[in-house]
Parts: structure tokens; C-alpha cells; sequence
């Protein structure tokens, strides 16, 4: 069985959503002819989401576990200059000189392995392929640094390696709308690097295909796929049985807001649905959104009308999660249409079979899962909004809830993504 080395820096039992990705990789890499060795850093489980990525581990060690689904090497992690500085005084003193020292150590880590707080995942990779017999190694961005890491162990050990983007490096939409020194940095300085990667790479694969095309702009000659992330059925299944509340009309929404959502084009709508019915029977249950002070209070603030119709709750476990999804009526996701990142949300969304709500309209790789699954809709200002949750709640009213004829989403899980790759890697690389 051919042995695939995987750089990740997330991974269970650390809960970023970029964790995913390599760990439905190792979960079903083995089954589809693959075996997977992951070398990750150590992540302590009790730690909060906040506190696990500056903290150093608990276990100051490499140890090397084997499972049934393949291997995971884990590596220490010592808390930075930066991270010390946080840990004492907070995220709110001595900005300016953290600032500084993380544009030294992210910008010239490229130039220099020793400024990475991230090298200890080389230091370990390479140790283990000397040791054993290796045939792909396969390096999850971001952090970009592990395609450097897979660049760098390929030169010393002449084996190939592909590499993955959840996100664009350069070639991200915000980054490319980026002025000044901060262009300049991206555009060359950056691109310099990406690209150096890119020329040397047997394949590379993304999660988003939107992607491609920029991406194959600056590495013309690389062969790319794409290989969607999804949702995991042991999570979905979480909610299992669990039906929609009659006692009140209940749009759901879960994620991190970032500051270009199109936030206030669903606000508007909102408002005008509740400026034309002000004694519905409504609630927008933000889940988890607690943890993002600054974001509620964008949403909280928009117009005084709205206050009443709002609620929040802290950061949520899964369970909780998944179960007030299936809980709610309608399921909402922010994007927006000039800087395309796909919400990995759509796909928890799609199996819980809830009607989804989109503000606004990305007219890129969102629209066509949108519209392939029939999962709901697909809004492009606030008048849509308006329109559809109007739509939303007379069904509501009638039948206690809203039905959703979401189709042909099964293609999106984590198992078949998982297979996918697998056959990609197979396929290019002569596995057989």
C-alpha cells in the first residue's frame, strides 16, 4: 500500500473548521488504498479555540501514534515571543510590537526555517522519511509554510509532493484587492514563493474551484482538481430525529462573520419583512456568535426594530450545535460576491435537510451547490430577503414548519470527497 505523508497543522483535537480536512483524509485514506501517516503539531484538548493555538503543548515530546485508519506523528509546540507577550498581558497591550515581530517571523520564515514557530513539523517530516519509505507527501495551506515544508522535504528526499489550498494564497480575492506595501508584499514578495511551490508540485488540488483558474494563472503548467471539503455523517447524524419547533419561526446561522459579509443586505431584509408584519412570530438565533463581541454588536446595532427579533448563545458543542440546526426552520449563510471564500457551513447545512437562505448571492462556486441541491435560496438583495422569508413563514404559519427539497448532496461528504482524492492521487501519480 502506497504511503502518503500529510503536513497539517490543524487537526483534531483541535476544532478548526481547516482541521477537517486532513483528518477526513486520514479517516478514510486507508479504506480507498492509501495508508496515511499525519505529522501535526500537538493540540490540548481542553483548551479553549483561542488559547490552543498560542499556548504550548502540554507534552513537550514527539510521540508517534498508530491506529486503525494510519499514523500520526505529533510534535511539540513552544509559545512564542508573540504568544508569551499575549498570554501575560492580553490581546490588548503591546499591539504594535507584537504586530511586529509577526510580520519578521511569518514574512522571512520563507527565506529562513528557523524564524517558523512551525518547523518542528519539517524537523519530524523529514526525520521520518529518512527512516521509512515514503511515496507522497501531501501539504494542507494554510499555513502556507507547510508547502514550503513539502518543497523543501522533497528536494532532500526526492519524493514528489502535491499540494492543497482550502483558501487562495496570493491569488485570494481580498488579497488581490490589497494597496501599498501590502500589495507589493503579496504580488511579489509572496507570489515569488507560491509560485516556486507550485513549479515543482506532480499535482495540486483546492477546495474551492473558483481557485483554479487564478491559480493556474501563475502556474500555468501545473496539473490542478479540485476536491470539495464536506460534511462528516457521524456529526450530521447528531441531529438525527430531531424536528423543526412549531412555537416560533427560527432562521438559524453558525460560523465566524468576517467584516465583508454582506451582513446588513440580510438586515435590510429582515427589516423590511418586519416592517410589513411587526407582530410576527420571529427569531434570528445566532449560534455561537458570543465569541465574536464585535460582530453581534454589528448586528444587534443595525436598526433599533430589529433588537427584539435577535438572539445569541456562546460558543456551542457540536451536539449542541448540529441539534439546533435541525431545530430551527430556515439556515442562513453570509458571503460576498467580490471576495469568494466558499462557507464551509454549506455542506453541515445540506444534509440537515432545513431550507437555506443566502445573503448574497456569490454568482460563483455557492450559486452552483445552491442551485445543483435545489437547497433553497439564492438572494441577491434585500427585497429577495424579504421576499423569501415572507415566502418562509406563511408556509410557517400553515404547517407548523418549512419543508426543504434539497437533492443530491451526498456527494458532498467528507467519505466521498475522501475517495475522490484518492482516486486523483492514484490516477496521477500510477498507483496501483
Amino acid at each position: 500500500m502506497k504511503k502518503v505523508l500529510i503536513l497539517a497543522w490543524d487537526f483534531p483535537p483541535y476544532q478548526a473548521i481547516g482541521a477537517a480536512r486532513p483528518n477526513s483524509w486520514f479517516k478514510n485514506f486507508k479504506k480507498n488504498g492509501l495508508y496515511p501517516i499525519v505529522v501535526t503539531r500537538h493540540w490540548d484538548d481542553e483548551l479553549n479555540f483561542k488559547d490552543a493555538y498560542i499556548r504550548s503543548s502540554n507534552i513537550q515530546e514527539t510521540i508517534i501514534n498508530e491506529n486503525e485508519f494510519g499514523t500520526i506523528i505529533k510534535t511539540p509546540y513552544k509559545s512564542n515571543f508573540r504568544d508569551r507577550i499575549i498570554i501575560k498581558y492580553g490581546y490588548s497591550r503591546f499591539v504594535i510590537i507584537r504586530k511586529i515581530f509577526s510580520f519578521i517571523t511569518h514574512t522571512f520564515s520563507y527565506r529562513f526555517n528557523f524564524l517558523s514557530d512551525k518547523r518542528r513539523v519539517y524537523h519530524e517530516a523529514l526525520d521520518y522519511i529518512r527512516k521509512n519509505n515514503i511515496d507522497l507527501i501531501l501539504a494542507t495551506g494554510e499555513p502556507f509554510i507547510l508547502h514550503k515544508f513539502a518543497f523543501k522535504l522533497s528536494q532532500k528526499t526526492k519524493t514528489p509532493y502535491i499540494l492543497d489550498y482550502r483558501d487562495g494564497w496570493t491569488t485570494r480575492d481580498d488579497n488581490l484587492k490589497l494597496k501599498g506595501p501590502k500589495k507589493w508584499l503579496n504580488d511579489y514578495f509572496f507570489r515569488y514563493f507560491e509560485k516556486k511551490y507550485l513549479k515543482d508540485a506532480s499535482f495540486v488540488i483546492t477546495s474551492n474551484p473558483f481557485e483554479l483558474p487564478k491559480i493556474k494563472n501563475i502556474a500555468p503548467h501545473t496539473k490542478m482538481f479540485n476536491v470539495y471539503n464536506g460534511y462528516v455523517e457521524s456529526e450530521v447524524g447528531l441531529g438525527e430525529g430531531i424536528e423543526q419547533l412549531s412555537d416560533c419561526f427560527r432562521i438559524g446561522y453558525a460560523g465566524t462573520i468576517y467584516p465583508y459579509n454582506r451582513v446588513e443586505d440580510f438586515l435590510e431584509g429582515l427589516k423590511l419583512f418586519i416592517s410589513k408584519n411587526p407582530k410576527v412570530n420571529f427569531k434570528l438565533r445566532l449560534l455561537g456568535i458570543q465569541s465574536q463581541p464585535g460582530q453581534l454588536k454589528r448586528i444587534e446595532n443595525y436598526d433599533p426594530i430589529l433588537k427584539s427579533f435577535i438572539e445569541s448563545t456562546p460558543r456551542l458543542k457540536k451536539k449542541d450545535l448540529i441539534q439546533w440546526f435541525c431545530k430551527c426552520n430556515s439556515l442562513l449563510i453570509f458571503t460576498n460576491p467580490e471576495i469568494r471564500l466558499l462557507p464551509s457551513k454549506i455542506y453541515e447545512y445540506l444534509p440537515l435537510k432545513r431550507k437555506i437562505i443566502v445573503s448574497i448571492n456569490d454568482e460563483s462556486d455557492l450559486k452552483d451547490i445552491m442551485e445543483m441541491t435545489n437547497a433553497g435560496y439564492n438572494c441577491n438583495n434585500a427585497e429577495e430577503i424579504a421576499s423569501s422569508i415572507e415566502s418562509m413563514y406563511k408556509e410557517f404559519i400553515e404547517t407548523g414548519k418549512v419543508k426543504s427539497e434539497v437533492k443530491d448532496f451526498e456527494q458532498f461528504s467528507r467519505v466521498n470527497q475522501a475517495k475522490n482524492l484518492t482516486g486523483i492521487i492514484k490516477s496521477e501519480m500510477n498507483y496501483r
